[in-house]
């Protein structure tokens, strides 16, 4: 039996995630959790005897995609005890929530996963990358004057920080709408905090940072102008006594290397989180895509563990907004064949990718992962909107 947890049963769930990913908690961390855990954002698999065999949390956020933000289920804590593993718990709750963020109107998710193959399998796809820098000191940008300033700030003073993040997030797929709770609790924690002020003393950058063993780690390096980001750079190197290096975690289209006099610095790409699109018509149908003149498009869609979703997809452009058309797949077909001879076929995992913007159709086209003329490929990608994707936070 799948259902949320009451409160008095949460504690079942932080020993099952104790045991699962392998921390413990103290006492008063666990009076923390038990505190600011929602039992409605909990869904448990129970036996006859009410003990917890497997649970998930479907975490309800609001994430930003396509320039505004929009309803998002974040999946989070998937856990079963191992006496009770390979017995499709974990499916039937994978199955259940995005029948929950169905139902609730949420058409977008996404997750951090512990198997990007076993989440695929399920309709998730790789949709956010990260980069990760590594500068010594002697690399660091040259200094700059600048009309602002920097100022070290207290987690008292975070929410200066929100409409600077707000403006940046919003041009990137995927990134958090973040509220006051979140900011607090799973941002600012025990980070230091610059800021950086123009002339007219409003915030136009900042970094969240640490320092040790001579390493500044920049867990955030948000700026929105040139001014801001030398500004920031001027405040990083003024630490070139106490730091031999600094780390930065930054969106995959970052070209910092490009603009430095010394430009090979370590640089890695990581794979980070996943996303589904939970229902197809809603998502087409909230997508901005671009204005063009004339043309329909039609996407025969294959989704094993959403029937809801399976079916073809009519886009003609029309003025402003596309007209979207669902033609429903009949029982026992994978994607309904309204048009066999046009069209692109594709598995939600690369409609997701796609709409995402973590992948272009004719890459998916080149690699077999999707199936259509080239005539509809160039008419699909002339219909999307650049926004990369991209996540700071984690969950």
């Amino acid at each position: 039996m799948i259902r949320n947890l009451e409160k008095k049963e949460l504690m079942q769930s932080l020993e099952l995630s104790q045991y699962a990913f392998r921390y413990t908690l103290s006492k008063e961390e666990i009076e923390k959790r038990l505190n600011n855990l929602d039992p409605a954002t909990v869904y448990g698999t129970f036996d006859e005897n009410g003990k917890l065999l497997a649970k998930l949390h479907l975490l309800p956020f609001e994430a930003y995609f396509g320039g505004k933000s929009v309803k998002m289920g974040g999946l989070a804590g998937v856990a079963t005890w191992p006496e009770n593993r390979r017995k499709g718990l974990v499916r039937e709750l994978l199955r259940h929530s995005l029948e929950a963020m169905n139902s609730s109107g949420t058409y977008l998710s996404m997750l951090h996963p512990f198997s990007v193959k076993f989440y695929r399998s399920f309709g998730w796809e790789l949709t956010c990358d990260y980069k990760k820098y590594k500068i010594h000191k002697t690399q660091f940008p040259p200094f700059h004057e600048v009309s602002g300033s920097v100022e070290r700030l207290t987690s008292n003073d975070g929410h200066i920080l929100y409409p600077i993040y707000e403006r940046f997030s919003e041009r990137y797929n995927g990134s958090l709408k973040r509220n006051e709770a979140w900011w607090n609790n799973n941002v600012l924690r025990d980070l230091k905090i610059a800021l950086y002020r123009g002339k007219n003393n409003e915030g136009k950058g900042y970094i969240l940072y640490s320092i040790k063993d001579k390493v500044m780690v920049i867990d955030e390096f948000v700026a929105l102008d040139r001014e801001s980001w030398e500004g920031l750079w001027n405040f990083i190197r003024n630490h070139d006594s106490m730091i031999e290096e600094a780390t930065i975690i930054a969106p995959p289209d970052d070209e910092l290397g490009y603009y430095l006099e010394d430009p090979k610095i370590h640089q890695e790409q990581h794979s980070y989180f996943m996303g589904r699109i939970v229902n197809v018509l809603e998502a087409l149908k909230d997508y901005p895509f671009n204005q063009i003149e004339g043309g329909t498009l039609f996407l025969h869609v294959e989704d094993a563990f959403a029937e809801w979703n399976r079916g073809t997809y009519a886009i003609t452009a029309e003025g402003s907004r596309p007209n979207i058309n669902f033609f429903p797949a009949k029982a026992g077909e994978k994607s309904c064949q309204v048009t066999p001879k046009r069209g692109i076929t594709l598995g939600i995992r690369e409609l997701s990718a796609i709409l995402f913007n973590y992948k272009k159709p004719k890459d998916l086209l080149l690699h077999g992962r999707i199936y259509g003329k080239e005539e509809d490929i160039t008419l699909f990608e002339s219909l999307l909107p650049e926004h990369t994707p991209f996540i700071y936070d984690f969950f």
